[in-house]
């Protein structure tokens, strides 16, 4: 679901009815509300109902009327508009780009990028606030956030087909620009044939453990015509990466009306097939927590003889 469709009940304070306002501080007071930014509210259970990228959403159209003309979603803020997935918390402060200043500015609840030029923007505004495009979204992200967050947002708009990879390869800062290392880490993970966040920050870690080139969803066509894909394959390694993400076995959808011990079944004589190919010496499951950690997942390549 992208969270910036839905529309929070936002309660605002005004000068011109300062009776309403001093009714809001009491029910603030009193904890029925939640105040997003000095005369802006959202109900309490309201506010507990969102996810944290909702409520980061909700702050972003608190402070919309307040922005300064010229002012654009920006960074990780504009990523969440666009609905692309996120690693960790979200920021507590909003993120607008600001072409009128020379240094980034904190305030309360914001922090205003400098920009060089006016950023592009996406076709529809946020609050009647300009986001900018999937494309400077994409090259602001890379450069300003750590490298499995950006990896993981990115490769969603790859995924959808919003953003070439071509064009943020030309986009992003070359050497010896500032965010020029980074940006290449990323690149490097990025692929759109990565079919979930899960996928996508399984191929940022790999890159930065420093291991071999791989295959997404590389396909092997056994002697009795079963096809199995694989999330990666590293050729140089003969090893097969899976990730294994916990709604394989509980989300109705990928279930498709089997028992989950059927797929548990079907997902054993699957290795059993892979580990029968000559070329594949091991095939590693990996998994969330193991991609949290970067040095659990190096164990767990070491346990299979790996690295």
């Amino acid at each position: 679901m992208i969270e910036s469709r839905h529309r929070p009940t936002l309660l605002r304070a005004t000068a011109s009815d300062p009776s309403a306002a001093r009714s809001l501080q009491r029910r603030h007071a009193a904890g029925s509300l939640v105040r997003l930014l000095a005369g802006v509210f959202i109900a309490a259970d309201e506010w507990a109902s969102l996810s944290p990228v909702g409520q980061h959403l909700a702050r972003a159209r608190a402070i919309a009327p307040r922005l300064r003309a010229g002012s654009v979603f920006s960074h990780l803020t504009a990523a969440l508009i666009h609905g692309w997935p996120l690693v960790g918390s979200p920021p507590d402060k909003v993120h607008v780009a600001d072409p009128t200043i020379r240094v980034v500015q904190h305030r309360a609840g914001l922090i205003r990028q400098p920009t060089v030029r006016t950023p592009d923007t996406a076709a529809v505004a946020f609050d009647g606030v300009p986001v900018t495009s999937a494309l400077d979204t994409a090259t602001s992200v890379i450069v300003s956030e750590p490298p499995h967050r950006a990896a993981v947002a990115i490769d969603a708009a790859l995924r959808t087909g919003t953003l070439l990879l071509d064009d943020l390869r030309r986009a992003v800062p070359v050497r010896p620009a500032r965010g020029s290392v980074r940006a290449e880490q990323v690149l490097t993970a990025l692929h759109p044939a990565h079919e979930s966040p899960g996928e996508s920050f399984a191929a940022i870690r790999f890159v930065q453990l420093g291991l071999p080139p791989c295959v997404p969803q590389a396909e092997f066509r056994h002697a009795d015509g079963t096809v199995d894909r694989v999330d990666f394959w590293f050729p140089t390694l003969g090893v097969v990466v899976e990730f294994d993400g916990k709604q394989k076995y509980v989300d109705p959808a990928m279930l498709d009306g089997r028992d989950p011990t059927e797929v548990l079944w079907a997902e054993k004589r699957r290795e059993d097939r892979l580990r029968a190919v000559p070329a594949v010496r091991a095939v590693v499951r990996v998994t969330w927590w193991h991609l949290v950690e970067p040095d659990r997942l190096l164990a767990l390549f070491r346990a299979h003889g790996v690295m």
